[in-house]
């Protein structure tokens, strides 16, 4: 009986070739990603630069981008890092009125916010797996508030002055 087991016995079947043309499909689809979000018609000649828009809006997949605004009327936008990362200097802009938000969305990313001292951050992101740092040190005269919002995922915040 027990040679009858071991001639009966399947052999054992390899699973390489399965895992080797998703591991190519999961590749392709990456690149096709990358294509359509830093290709031709993309502003990635734009990744570093300033300006003065009052809102922005501004995404990062597999890429990074970093802006520095220096907007006398300032409003809010929002950053989106999808394994990727945001870098936003707002140390020369001013907040039109008292409030100001920004939405952020991080996924197993990274968004840096640098803000001024007359600035006082309220906080309402929700992170999950991931972290927020906020490491401001505003004055005595913060008249100012920056309202963030939105939700990191296996990522991060962080805000400086």
């Amino acid at each position: 009986m027990a040679g009858e087991n071991q001639e009966t016995r399947q052999p054992r079947k390899n699973n390489f070739r399965r895992t080797s043309d998703s591991t190519i499909g999961l590749i392709i689809l990456a690149l096709i990603v990358f294509y359509f979000v830093n290709g031709p018609g993309s502003r990635a000649s734009e990744r570093r630069r300033s300006s003065n828009e009052a809102n922005f809006s501004e995404t990062a997949v597999l890429s990074g981008v970093e802006r520095h605004n220096n907007s006398p009327s300032f409003h809010g936008g929002d950053a989106t890092a999808f394994m990727g990362g945001v870098k936003l200097d707002l140390r020369d802009a001013v907040i039109d009125g008292n409030d100001a938000t920004i939405d952020v969305t991080s996924v197993m990313g990274g968004v840096e916010l640098y803000i001024p001292r007359n600035w006082t951050v309220v906080n309402h992101v929700t992170p999950i797996m991931g972290g927020v740092d906020d490491h401001t040190h505003p004055n005595s005269d913060a008249n100012k508030r920056l309202i963030v919002e939105g939700t990191v995922l296996m990522g991060g915040l962080q805000i400086s002055n």
